[in-house]
């Protein structure tokens, strides 16, 4: 596979940060907060918009699977996010489109390696607030196609 990596970050994604934000797609309003960790989003959605790239590639602590590393591998998931710990600041409607080939050959690429991995294919997967943090915050536009790996945690 022909590509490279044009820019990595270190994204902390609490929900209060959606939620300081008032998009439209998070249903509870804040008036402030937050701010020097939204503005390093910013400052990093800034950045983004000045290169050329095809995906975004999250590796997210809240999704955790036990058997196996895990790729989301349908085109294309919506629903309600409601976050578990903080409902009441975190319910936030979703639409997210998955880059499936490039899911698919990292997983490869895991599996050859000697990884455990497994592709998502349940359409009624509830994506994990961690991915939709991070990517409304980078991409609040959801322009790009993204791919997310679940974070493993039997070893």
């Amino acid at each position: 596979m022909d590509g490279e990596i044009v820019l990595g970050a270190l994204a902390p994604h609490p929900p209060h940060l959606v939620y300081a934000e008032n998009p439209p797609e998070n249903e509870p309003n804040a008036e402030c907060g937050w701010e020097g960790l939204r503005w390093g989003y910013h400052r990093l959605a800034k950045k983004l918009s000045t290169i050329d790239y095809d995906a975004i590639v999250i590796f997210s602590p809240h999704w955790q699977t036990y058997i196996g590393t895990h790729f989301l591998g349908l085109p294309h998931f919506e629903s309600l996010s409601v976050d578990p710990v903080f409902p009441n600041l975190f319910r936030y409607s979703y639409s997210i489109d998955v880059d499936v080939d490039l899911a698919e050959a990292m997983a490869k690429e895991a599996s050859d390696a000697g990884m455990v991995t497994r592709m998502m294919q349940n359409p009624d997967f509830r994506i994990d607030y961690g991915t939709i943090v991070s990517c409304h915050m980078v991409n609040p536009n959801w322009s790009k196609p993204i791919v997310t790996i679940s974070s493993q945690r039997s070893t």
